[in-house]
């Protein structure tokens, strides 16, 4: 049985109908950019996550670069960065011309270590921007406290978690910017690229519209300079309907991933923790191990794809040693890029094929 990590196709399958409707509609009206789409998608998203506005915009990388430049971050200041995350959010801050800051993970998750972020603060300090990964919400409650006595503007970047909770709140709604991609691979994805920005900041929200649309106030009227990034209008098609299932979709992965951790906890391998009050949507189920590699081979031998996100923390990138000229140690971070190791947990995954991962799992740990 050859199993993927992921398999498009299937869900493609169980929404085709609604989906060609959404984009003949589209189509049809020939109004590609600006839309009805889009002016929905981003009411419906904004009330689905809990903030006021949300900001279509054409990719999860332009949602975070935007989002620097639209908070007036730029040339002299900083901005702190777990470095276990992924290159775009690096690159949204080099971009802007700050200088990112990194900082080791804290020692028993996924995010920032808040003691290292207190640290590393100094009077060029302007946010923090923290990474959701893997679709597990982040505690963030010692981070907001940091930014609130610091006066630093917290940014998400929620590209892994669409639907993430925790104490009842989403994320995306708990900084002054929420990031999120929808790219092909993600718990909503587009068929394309695409992205959004969720605030309640509606200043920010001024200075995003601005900015995606090359400073343009009105029609030949540009106010700054900027870019054009908007969600065009089939992806936003697209998108309302994919947001109709995600939560389904998500309970789906929480299911697999259950029985995942239920069947796995008697083995030699850290798995996802999903406290009280925490709602994790399982983009990915990452498993920890020192036994890493020969589990890989193992469950390839078996059929099963798996993945690992990600390989090299940013300060091991040669993009960041050559920039910054700089090779500093952060253990947590580095344990982690050994350890991890992501199994198929996609909603259309039948039961005898989580079964399959399972058991080939279980026989690794057994020989």
């Amino acid at each position: 049985m050859a199993i993927p990590l992921l398999d498009l196709k299937r869900e493609y399958a169980t929404i085709k109908e609604d989906v060609q409707q959404a984009m003949a509609a589209t189509l049809e009206t020939m109004h590609l950019l600006k839309g009805e789409n889009v002016t929905a998608f981003e009411r419906e998203i904004a009330a689905y996550i809990g903030t006021t506005h949300a900001s279509g915009v054409a990719s999860g990388t332009d949602a975070l670069l935007l989002s620097v430049l639209g908070l007036g971050i730029g040339a002299g200041d900083e901005v702190i960065i777990h470095t276990n995350a992924f290159a775009a959010d690096l690159e949204a801050v080099h971009f802007a011309g700050a200088q990112p800051v990194l900082v080791d993970v804290e020692a028993d998750g996924l995010g920032p270590d808040a003691e290292a972020v207190a640290r590393a603060i100094t009077p060029r300090t302007r946010a923090v921007l923290v990474v959701h990964l893997y679709g597990s919400p982040l505690q963030l409650d010692a981070v907001e406290t940091i930014c609130r006595q610091h006066q630093l503007a917290l940014i998400e970047d929620c590209s892994h978690a669409h639907g993430a909770s925790r104490g009842g709140r989403r994320v995306g709604s708990a900084g002054r910017a929420g990031c999120f991609s929808c790219g092909v691979v993600k718990n909503l994805g587009a068929y394309g690229d695409a992205g959004f920005v969720t605030t309640s900041d509606a200043e920010l929200l001024t200075r995003l519209r601005l900015l995606q649309t090359h400073g343009q106030e009105k029609k030949n009227h540009h106010v700054l300079y900027g870019f054009n990034s908007r969600l065009d209008e089939m992806q936003a098609a697209v998108l309302r309907v994919k947001l109709r299932y995600l939560d389904a979709r998500n309970r789906r992965r929480q299911q697999i991933a259950a029985y995942y951790g239920e069947r796995f906890g008697a083995f030699d391998v850290a798995v996802p923790r999903e406290l009280p009050g925490e709602v994790h949507v399982y983009h990915q189920y990452v498993i920890r191990t020192p036994a890493r590699e020969r589990l890989r081979a193992h469950l390839q031998g078996a059929g099963v794809e798996t993945g690992v996100h990600y390989p090299v923390p940013l300060h091991r990138q040669p993009s960041w040693q050559s920039r910054y000229r700089t090779s500093p140690s952060f253990p947590r971070a580095e344990r982690l890029a050994d350890e991890i190791l992501s199994l198929p947990v996609f909603p259309d995954l039948t039961d005898a094929e989580v079964e399959h991962v399972t058991g080939a799992v279980t026989a690794f740990f057994q020989q």
